[in-house]
């Protein structure tokens, strides 16, 4: 009897212990779940309007702050990942020109100025959404749209830099989604885009890519620049991918992680049909040329990072001469060259603590000519302007004058005169 007892009371305190557990984490209350920022970390997160951006209209001359001699701060606050570099052509001053009439009374005319060329960055605001147009040699700054969209944490330009695709953060039903918002970059109508797009892409200045992703998988569309003529291109049951699109073919790789093997695929661009090109690599990231005949990829291996290049044609990988993350690439517009931000070290449980901000990276800046497989020094903002800067969304304009970044920490705008 006393053996019954003791088992009895044994049952009693195992299922007391158990519905205690059960109230403790599902009663109502007891724990609360928090969507984290689907865009990574970014740089600062403020969104307080200020900052050294101009509120109206009016163009700010000597903008930016000199740090050494070719490199320039341009903002001070945070701004939207990703920005539009364009080759402009400003107006020369007017010269005269003497004409004798008939009555030999001389007379003064102005002849036709000369045009200055330069380079124009477009950028937005991530406090305010407004879009600001940076010159880069006339080192003038002009608000040029001023639509409010609190925020923006990363846009993708056209090739011309007329529109944005800003996503930003929002709250409905009381929870967070992710907003796509078409903005034209002059200040004509926009449009918003599907919610919940985790990633909206432009190549060139005629295809958008959008991408949905769930538990299920993912579902991709192509569609013209201006939202017209979409269709569905791809519905994978991968769903943590990242796509690029091409002019020619699309490029897609998993979500890059320490301790997984990555995959690389390209997406032929009329079917929809994956191809794989890459993996198994652990970290595997990769950024195709703008033709996508060519894509740079970075990955570990031996607990060592490594950069490559792909050839799509004849599938031959070649190493290059810089260990970097490809996500601190940029292509040049004649894809014959590569400008990326490298570390001057590599360590820790990369990539993973660096898309969350746990650690960071001081850069210099390299040029790869991907013909010779050649790297040189373009600029060390360490040793001429005693700072450091974790290099992310570099933008070179198509004469390759001018090189934009800005600094993974803080958000901040940096230009260099190439």
């Amino acid at each position: 009897m006393r053996r019954i007892l003791i088992i009895v009371a044994g049952v009693i305190v195992v299922l007391g212990i158990a519905i205690g557990i059960y109230f403790l984490i599902f009663s109502k209350g007891a724990a609360t779940l928090s969507v984290g920022n689907p865009f990574g970390n970014t740089g600062s997160g403020t969104v307080t309007p200020g900052g050294d951006l101009p509120s109206t209209d009016e163009v700010v001359s000597s903008a930016g702050v000199d740090i050494a001699p070719r490199l320039v701060k341009v903002t001070d606050g945070p701004i939207a990942l990703g920005m539009s570099a364009i080759d402009v052509q400003l107006p020369g001053v007017p010269t005269t020109d003497t004409a004798v009439n008939a009555s030999s009374t001389a007379s003064t005319t102005l002849a036709k100025p000369p045009t200055i060329p330069d380079v124009e960055g477009r950028f937005i605001d991530r406090a305010s959404g407004n879009v600001y147009a940076y010159t880069a040699h006339a080192r003038t700054l002009v608000r040029i749209s001023n639509k409010t969209l609190p925020g923006v944490q990363r846009a993708s330009w056209t090739a011309d830099g007329t529109r944005a695709y800003a996503q930003f953060l929002s709250s409905a039903d009381g929870s967070e989604h992710v907003g796509t918002y078409a903005l034209d970059a002059t200040g004509g109508s926009g449009y918003l885009l599907e919610q919940d797009l985790v990633q909206a892409s432009v190549a060139g200045s005629s295809t958008l890519f959008t991408l949905f992703s769930g538990t299920t998988g993912s579902v991709g569309t192509i569609a013209q620049a201006d939202g017209s003529k979409s269709r569905t291109l791809f519905s994978s049951l991968l769903s943590s991918i990242i796509v690029h699109p091409t002019s020619g073919n699309l490029y897609a790789a998993t979500k890059a992680a320490s301790e997984v093997g990555g995959y690389g695929f390209s997406i032929n661009r009329t079917s929809g049909a994956f191809t794989r090109i890459l993996g198994p690599l652990q970290g595997l990231s990769l950024l195709p040329s703008p033709s996508g005949s060519e894509v740079i990829y970075s990955y570990i291996s031996g607990g060592v990072y490594h950069l490559a290049v792909l050839d799509i044609a004849s599938h031959s990988a070649t190493a290059l001469p810089v260990a970097t993350l490809s996500e601190k690439c940029a292509w040049a517009a004649n894809g014959l060259s590569a400008y990326c931000g490298v570390p001057t070290g590599l360590s820790g449980n990369l990539p993973d603590d660096w898309y969350q901000g746990a650690t960071s990276f001081t850069d210099r800046i390299w040029k790869i000519d991907l013909t010779g497989r050649v790297a040189t020094l373009v600029v060390d903002p360490s040793q001429i302007g005693a700072i450091s800067v974790d290099a992310v969304a570099l933008s070179v304009d198509p004469a390759e004058d001018m090189l934009f970044f800005t600094d993974k920490r803080s958000g901040a705008l940096y230009a260099y005169d190439l």
